[in-house]
C-alpha cells in the first residue's frame, strides 16, 4: 500500500501528537504498527529524530546493528517525510557504524566505511555496551515472567536502574584504567607506524595518507576510493581485526 509524500508527513506528525499524548501501552501499541503505516523505518528515524532533537551538535556517531540499511537513504528520508520538528540541522555530521560483535557478521565487500576500527576518534570503543546488561538481566526475566504488566515493569525498571547507577559510580575507575591502556597502546602503535613509515619511501608514505585522510574526511555516503578494500579477497581486512580485537581485548561488563 502506498502513501502520498504529503500522506507520509502527515504519519510523523501524527505519531509526533500521539506520543505526546499516550502513555504505557498506547505507545508500544503505537510504534508496533507505525512502520506498516508509513514506511520500513518510520519507527527508527523517529526515535532518532527524536533523541537528538533541541541539541546543536557538529557531530553525531550513530551506532546501530543494521546501520548499513537503515542509513543508506536516511537524508532522503529526512528530505521527503520528517516533519520540521524532527529535522537534523545541516550543520552537524553523521557518522553510522556497527558495532565491533556485530560488523564481522555482516561479511558484505566495501563495508569498512561502518567499522569503528577506521572511524577517527572512537579510540577502543566498541559500542556492545547496550548488549551486555541482557545475560546479568536473563534471569530476571525468567523470575518476572509470571507478573502482572505494570508490576514487572516497574521491576526490570528497578534493576535496570541499578545497573545504571553501578555503572555511574564506577565511571572514574572505568575511564583511568581505559585511560592508562589506551597510553600504553598508543605508545606501541605510534612506533609501529614509525617504524613502518621509515621503512617506505616518503612519496610512497605521503600518497597513502592523503588517500586515508581524503576517506576519512568524506561526508556520507562517502564516494572518494576506499584505501581498505582489497579486490578479490574474500574476507576483508577489517573482518579479520575485529575478530582479534574482540580475542584479544577483554571487555569490561560496564
Amino acid at each position: 500500500m502506498g502513501f502520498s509524500v504529503a500522506g507520509r508527513r502527515w504519519c510523523y506528525l501524527r505519531v509526533l501528537e500521539i506520543c505526546r499524548r499516550a502513555k504505557g501501552d498506547e505507545i508500544t501499541s503505537l510504534f508496533r504498527n507505525v512502520s506498516d503505516v508509513c514506511s520500513r523505518y518510520a519507527n527508527m528515524d523517529y526515535i532518532f529524530g527524536s533523541a537528538i532533537q533541541g541539541f546543536k551538535l557538529l557531530f553525531i556517531l550513530i551506532s546501530y546493528d543494521i546501520a548499513c540499511q537503515w542509513f543508506t537513504n536516511l537524508f532522503e528520508r529526512m528530505t521527503e517525510y520528517w516533519p520540521t520538528e524532527l529535522q537534523v540541522p545541516s550543520t552537524t555530521k553523521l557518522i553510522p557504524a556497527i558495532p565491533k560483535l556485530h560488523e564481522p557478521m555482516h561479511e558484505a565487500a566495501n563495508h569498512q566505511v561502518y567499522s569503528l576500527n577506521y572511524i577517527p576518534g572512537v579510540g577502543q570503543s566498541d559500542l556492545e555496551c547496550p548488549e551486555r546488561v541482557w545475560a546479568a538481566h536473563n534471569i530476571v526475566g525468567n523470575a518476572t515472567k509470571t507478573q502482572g504488566p505494570g508490576s514487572r515493569h516497574d521491576v526490570l525498571d528497578d534493576h535496570f536502574s541499578f545497573w545504571n547507577w553501578l555503572k555511574y559510580v564506577g565511571m572514574g575507575k572505568t575511564l583511568m584504567r581505559r585511560y592508562r591502556s589506551a597510553l600504553a597502546d598508543r605508545n606501541v602503535q605510534v612506533e609501529g607506524h614509525r617504524g613502518l613509515s621509515a621503512s617506505l619511501a616518503d612519496e610512497t608514505v605521503k600518497k597513502w595518507e592523503s588517500i586515508c585522510a581524503a576517506w576519512e574526511n568524506d561526508n556520507f555516503p562517502k564516494k572518494t576510493k576506499n584505501p581498505y578494500h582489497t579486490e578479490g579477497i574474500g574476507k576483508s581486512v577489517h573482518t579479520s581485526v575485529s575478530f582479534f580485537i574482540l580475542r584479544v581485548i577483554p571487555l569490561s561488563p560496564y
